[in-house]
């Protein structure tokens, strides 16, 4: 899938996002994302182990991708390099393949390299907070 058609389906229209790396705490980046994405429509799934159980912006949060009851159409990585050693095996226990968005941060092109050779639809060091405020009409 090329990135003009990700745009379109994905954050042109809203989707449903789940955010790897969750975080309540609003000073944190991938807050400020979130509270973005919420507002403009977006269904998010915030996953994070260390937040397992809580409510961010609303939401319930789980340990794993893997760990949600309802599809997603992004896996969003708000996770460092070093911290994403779990993200391919999770993947791999899904039922379907949504695209997979490594925000600016959370860049690591082994992974992206290995996913997109098992078939993932891969975005690269975009944000998607940014993708949607200069690109969407």
């Amino acid at each position: 899938m090329e990135k003009e058609e990700i745009m379109k389906k994905y954050v042109c229209t809203p989707s449903r996002v789940a955010v790897i790396g969750a975080s309540p705490k609003a000073d944190r980046p991938v807050f400020r994302v979130m509270n973005y994405l919420a507002g403009a429509g977006f269904v998010l799934f915030p996953v994070n182990p260390g937040y397992e159980g809580e409510e961010i912006l609303g939401r319930g949060c789980v340990a794993r991708l893997s760990s949600l009851e309802e599809k997603v159409d992004v896996a969003a990585l708000f996770l460092s390099a070093k911290m994403q050693d779990a993200i391919a095996e999770d993947l791999k226990k899904l039922t379907y393949k949504p695209v997979v968005w490594f925000q600016p941060g959370a860049e690591n092109d082994s992974l992206a390299g290995v996913l997109e050779n098992e078939g993932y639809t891969v975005v690269r060091s975009d944000c998607m907070m940014a993708a949607h405020m200069n690109e969407c009409p």
